[in-house]
């Protein structure tokens, strides 16, 4: 926390476009802003702070009345990013979502078919799953790579290969281990990586 200074502290509810103007204005409002004139400042947020920052550009940018009076005209220097950590805990929940009966199947042969596997699973319960299935991919990769060799084109076979091969582990490294140990260029690669299967 070397450098940071704290401009200003207080209790928000943040579930409103009103909201994080608010919360923005205090560091507007502060004695010290000059370091935002001509340049631009990164809010690491989660999906409402995404929304409500970027519908408060928008409305800043179509000029409308009502936002003019609302919505001071310096909040363009703001701009909302998606943080490592919930590019991390996003990308685990949509991997488990996407190829949730392959999951399913896993949790099942795991602990039975008494107990359900929700719909969209709790957080420890789908780094639990990301975990055991990443191991036990490691166990017999070898195996079925020679089985099956890379020229087989089946599609159930690539997407499998796929999920356990690269997805699974890139959404458990790219905050743990890429991020905080500062690999910057594999963190970019897997931050691509990661943005194309979302886009798939």
């Amino acid at each position: 926390m070397k450098n940071v200074r704290l401009v200003g502290m207080k209790e928000q509810q943040l579930h409103s476009m009103q909201n994080y103007i608010d919360a923005l204005k205090i560091i507007l409002e502060s004695s010290d802003n000059t370091h935002l004139n001509g340049h631009i400042a990164p809010v690491v947020a989660d999906w409402p702070g995404q929304l409500f920052i970027r519908k408060a550009l928008v409305h800043l940018h179509i000029q409308e009345q009502s936002a003019r009076n609302l919505i001071p005209s310096n909040i363009r220097s703001f701009i909302p990013i998606l943080g490592p950590l919930h590019v991390s805990l996003n990308s685990r929940e949509q991997v488990i979502l996407v190829h949730y009966s392959f999951f399913k199947l896993l949790f099942h042969f795991l602990f039975g078919e008494r107990v359900k596997l929700a719909k969209k699973p709790k957080p420890w319960r789908i780094n639990l799953l990301l975990e055991l299935a990443y191991s036990g991919w490691m166990n017999i990769r070898t195996t079925i790579k020679n089985k099956f060799g890379p020229i087989c084109k089946d599609i159930e076979y690539q997407i499998v290969f796929d999920l356990l091969d690269n997805l699974i582990l890139a959404t458990l490294d790219i905050y743990a281990i890429l991020f905080r140990f500062g690999s910057f260029d594999k963190y970019i690669k897997t931050i691509f990586r990661i943005w194309t299967f979302a886009l798939c």
